[in-house]
């Protein structure tokens, strides 16, 4: 729906779970949308560097949500 918009499905995929969960990591998204983990992995990366999203480390994950400003 939203992809024309994104450029990937996977960025698509990244926001609506953000959306519907407030905050997660990669590897929870890939087994949420039932996808590679390869089609999520660099997503929210390129979503933070744009400032959509906010990442910061949990352990050896990376745990992601909305950028609240």
């Amino acid at each position: 729906m939203l992809e024309p918009i994104l450029g990937s499905t996977g960025r698509e995929r990244v926001l609506v779970f953000l959306q519907d969960r407030g905050e997660g990591y990669a590897r929870e998204m890939a087994r949420f949308f039932d996808t590679d983990l390869v089609q999520i992995q660099k997503q929210p990366e390129r979503l933070e560097d744009a400032g959509i999203i906010v990442g910061c480390p949990a352990g050896r994950t990376r745990l992601c949500a909305f950028n609240p400003r």
